[in-house]
């Protein structure tokens, strides 16, 4: 276990912009280096967008339709010529392979501001 890190700076954190999000699509992402996903996000007003994402120990039947919690405002990354331009943010296990997505509560909807 990691000891508690005390922050740097906590107003860098709450300059990230963090969303609610609904996968709307998914579709492998053969040219990854590692395995993972190439995900659509719809963000309600905000539109849909895509990611990359090494999640690969969901099925897209387990990804399609879930709540995610996103940080939407850190600029885009080029994959393997993809354009990932937003954050899917999960727990990583203590294997660093294994990543459980982070989710709001049933009830919250695309583009809500997480807090």
């Amino acid at each position: 276990m990691q000891p508690e890190q005390k922050p740097d700076n906590p107003d860098a954190f709450f300059a990230v912009d963090l969303r609610v999000g609904r996968i709307v699509e998914v579709r492998p992402f053969p040219k990854a280096r590692k395995p993972a996903w190439q995900i659509a996000v719809d963000f309600g007003e905000f539109g849909k967008r895509w990611t990359s994402a090494q999640v690969t120990n969901y099925t897209e039947a387990e990804l399609l339709d879930r709540l995610v919690v996103c940080a939407v405002n850190l600029g885009k990354k080029r994959i393997a010529g993809f354009t990932s331009e937003f954050l899917l943010l999960g727990a990583i296990g203590a294997d660093d392979e294994l990543v459980r997505l982070l989710r709001p509560d049933d009830g919250a909807q695309p583009g809500e501001v997480i807090a």
